[in-house]
C-alpha cells in the first residue's frame, strides 16, 4: 500500500507542480526598420499552449506567431526610435508573461544591421569577393543562405535557389551598386531604384 501512496505521490508532484516555464525573449539582428524577437523553445511540461500573443510598447500586435515557431521578423518600424517587446503566453494551466525587453532601432548612418546574401551574378568573380570585402569594411555581413536574419539579395540576374526565397520572404532583390552607394553616401540607401527586376509603381 505504501508504494501506491508513493507512486500518487510522485504523479502528484510530476504533473500537478510542473507550471508552464515564463518564456524568456530577446531582440536581434535590429536594421533601421527591423528586427528579429526570439524566444527559447517553450517549456509547458503538461499544459497545451493556446495562444502566444507579441506586445510593443504595451499594445498586443495582430501578427500570427505559429506554435511550431520561436521567433517573429518585425518590419515597417520607426528609424532610430526605442520600442518595448514582451510576449504573453495563453495555456491550459493559464497565463504567463515573458521578460521585458528594449531595444532601439538603428540610425541610417549605421550600416551593421545589413546582411545581404548572393544571387546570380553574370561573372560571379571576382564580383562577389570584392562585395564581401565592401561589406567587411562597412561593419556589414553576409551569408550564404537566405534566411529570417537577410535583410538584401544581392544580384544581377533573376533566379536560383536564394532568388526564389527571397521573393517568398518579401526581401529586396537589388543590384550590387545598392551597396556600393550605401558605402559611398555612408548611409543605408532606398533599395527600390536598385531593383534587379523593375516593380510597377502605383501611379
Amino acid at each position: 500500500m505504501k508504494e501506491f501512496w508513493e507512486l500518487q505521490k510522485t504523479i502528484l508532484q510530476k504533473f500537478a507542480t510542473e507550471e508552464p516555464e515564463v518564456p524568456v525573449v530577446r531582440v536581434k539582428n535590429i536594421t533601421q526598420t527591423s528586427l528579429i524577437l526570439e524566444w527559447d523553445p517553450l517549456s509547458l511540461h503538461t499544459a497545451k499552449l493556446r495562444s502566444l500573443d507579441i506586445y510593443k510598447n504595451g499594445t498586443k500586435l495582430a501578427q500570427h506567431v505559429p506554435n511550431d515557431t520561436n521567433f517573429i521578423k518585425l518590419s515597417g518600424l520607426d528609424v532610430d526610435h526605442e520600442f518595448e517587446f514582451h510576449v504573453v503566453i495563453k495555456t491550459t494551466a493559464g497565463e504567463y508573461k515573458s521578460n521585458k525587453v528594449t531595444a532601439r532601432t538603428h540610425k541610417m548612418d549605421n550600416l551593421t544591421g545589413i546582411r545581404v546574401a548572393f544571387g546570380l551574378f553574370e561573372e560571379p568573380e571576382p564580383a562577389i569577393t570584392e562585395l564581401k570585402d565592401l561589406l567587411a569594411k562597412m561593419g556589414a555581413s553576409w551569408s550564404d543562405e537566405v534566411s529570417v536574419e537577410t535583410t538584401h539579395l544581392l544580384a544581377q540576374l533573376p533566379g536560383g535557389s536564394n532568388y526564389d526565397r527571397a521573393v517568398q520572404h518579401s526581401i529586396p532583390i537589388v543590384k550590387p551598386e545598392w551597396l556600393i552607394q550605401c558605402d559611398r553616401n555612408k548611409k543605408i540607401q532606398p533599395a527600390l531604384p536598385y531593383y534587379i527586376v523593375s516593380v510597377p509603381s502605383n501611379e
